[in-house]
């Protein structure tokens, strides 16, 4: 009898402490990404008034600096031992990595590779990310970054009519929520230019979400740390199965994520699923963040006056039909768009620094943004 007694309070003990691990090691995972993030933005950091410089090849020079506090790695073409100072275009670039990863090293290849085949300026934003620092940190470093380069262009050799907003995934969701926050500022963003966008989180069941198992769940997984700064699990439950949007708000914006707008192709066998009754702590707590335009800029009322755009889209991706919905409404809205939709791309395929071989998904869609920015900037 003693020693069944003391099994079963092994078996408790044991118990317990499987129940106390995951928690402990959650806590433990985002102790890691906030430290790492620390580590990294140490790296990058320097005094506002020093520049580190860190390479200087034939074609480029690459410095960090900080710009209002905002991080930022510089690229600037060189003509032989001459750097270009004066008048140059510019590209001012948001990563992407669903605003809790990445940064400007993983898109250091590519970011050289924009400044070198285009002979322009790069400005790659190291903007703070969740969980640590969630909505609206971010999109507020993105934007002192960008209004630092409007207003410093003159110091920094750039044609203030010639800046360019660029960014993928959640980056390119950043990149069209800036073009919007700099209206009315002169002279106004030449252009935007959005690599598969996230621009909604009302609707997570659009026919492309369903191209990939659990693709609810996956976006979730990126938006509550960014709206929230955490991943609890009932709004992370709720998200996914839809239950955390009240009818009254479904109803007023409904309207701007409708899937009968996509392409007949996109809709093909798409069943909507029945809308789910909201769990009413979930819609309180997500609400305020599924209703912001300043997070999803699908559902703004006026899109008229922002710059020109270039929207890419794939057809292997979850995001493809907010992208195309984006491109739709700018367009309704009298915005130039140029919306590129790539039936065989998938998420990620743009953005490599890599060589990409000639006639991939990846050397197309990289030959189609510097051709835009070419002729935008020849053309002005």
């Amino acid at each position: 009898m003693g020693a069944k007694i003391r099994i079963f309070c092994l078996l408790v003990v044991f118990g317990i402490a499987l129940f106390a691990l995951k928690p402990v090691g959650e806590v433990r995972k985002a102790e890691l990404m906030r430290n790492t993030h620390v580590i990294r933005l140490q790296k990058l950091r320097v005094s506002r008034n020093k520049t580190q410089k860190l390479h200087r090849v034939a074609d480029l020079e690459v410095t960090n600096k900080v710009f209002d506090d905002v991080p930022v790695r510089i690229y600037r073409p060189r003509d032989g031992n001459k750097k270009i100072h004066n008048s140059l275009p510019a590209v001012v670039y948001f990563h992407g990595g669903g605003w809790i990863k990445r940064s400007v090293d993983d898109y250091d290849l590519y970011t050289r590779k924009i400044a070198v085949n285009l002979k322009l300026l790069v400005v790659s934003v190291e903007y703070r990310l969740a969980p640590q620092y969630p909505y609206p940190i971010p999109l507020d470093d993105c934007y002192k970054a960008t209004l630092y380069v409007m207003n410093h262009a003159a110091e920094l050799g750039i044609d203030a009519s010639k800046v360019m907003l660029m960014g993928d995934s959640a980056g390119g969701n950043l990149a069209a929520v800036v073009s919007h926050r700099m209206k009315g500022i002169e002279p106004p963003l030449l252009a935007q230019i959005l690599i598969y966008p996230v621009t909604q989180s009302l609707n997570l069941q659009l026919p492309s979400f369903k191209l990939r198992n659990a693709s609810a769940e996956w976006m979730s997984r990126y938006f509550l740390p960014y709206f929230t700064g955490s991943l609890n699990a009932s709004l992370l439950f709720s998200m996914v199965r839809g239950a955390y949007v009240s009818d009254r708000v479904h109803k007023q914006l409904a309207k701007y994520v409708d899937y009968r707008k996509l392409p007949a192709s996109f809709r093909k066998g798409h069943v909507p699923l029945p809308r789910v009754k909201a769990d009413p702590s979930a819609a309180r707590a997500l609400e305020p963040f599924i209703t912001d335009p300043n997070i999803n800029p699908l559902i703004r009322e006026d899109l008229s006056g922002l710059p020109q755009a270039m929207v890419l889209t794939a057809g292997q991706d979850a995001l493809r039909d907010d992208g195309t919905l984006y491109a739709l409404r700018l367009k309704d809205a009298g915005v130039p768009v140029r919306h590129l939709y790539y039936e065989k791309g998938r998420h990620g395929s743009c953005c490599s620094g890599n060589d990409t071989e000639p006639g991939s998904v990846s050397f197309v869609m990289d030959s189609d943004i510097f051709h835009f920015i070419h002729s935008l900037v020849s053309n002005t």
